[in-house]
């Protein structure tokens, strides 16, 4: 992803204006492909040609534009219908994910510094607000306690 947009569709910077460059694994850029390959064939049908600015989710806006570009407020949106049609489900937000993710990867035991290089926070202050570390039990030691939970 080169940029991403407000629901004004101008583009949108970071807090930091930092341009950030994330490293996916394999297994996600094979889906992004094909994904990409599909879409090709979605949007022919709508007589769009596929071009190097085409963006890699779109959707069909409330004005039927097809290929329109997500924007952050359609996912919040999206998630809230979700949370509306299930009220068993705890409200959630893209932003909650991102601190789910990175107390994820304090559990699977990436350090603090490699976690806040990865949110792209400036000091390690700001991702501790990020990971609960209360609550955060290092994944040997969740581990061994779930083998002995199987005995």
């Amino acid at each position: 992803m080169v940029q991403a947009l407000d629901k004004y569709k101008n583009v949108k910077s970071t807090k930091g204006n930092k341009k950030t460059t994330f490293q996916i694994p394999i297994e996600l850029t094979e889906l992004l492909q094909s994904w990409k390959k599909q879409q090709k064939t979605e949007l022919a049908k709508f007589g769009i040609i596929q071009s190097d600015e085409q963006y890699v989710f779109t959707y069909i806006d409330m004005k039927g534009n097809v290929n329109s570009p997500l924007h952050s407020d359609y996912l919040n949106n999206k998630m809230k219908s979700v949370k509306h049609r299930h009220k068993e489900l705890a409200h959630a937000t893209p932003h909650k994910l991102r601190h789910t993710g990175a107390t994820l990867a304090k559990q699977a035991g990436t350090s603090l510094e490699a976690i806040s290089e990865a949110l792209t926070h400036s000091d390690t202050l700001t991702t501790k607000t990020y990971v609960n570390t209360s609550n955060v039990i290092p994944m040997a030691v969740g581990e061994i306690a779930y083998r002995n939970l199987k005995k």
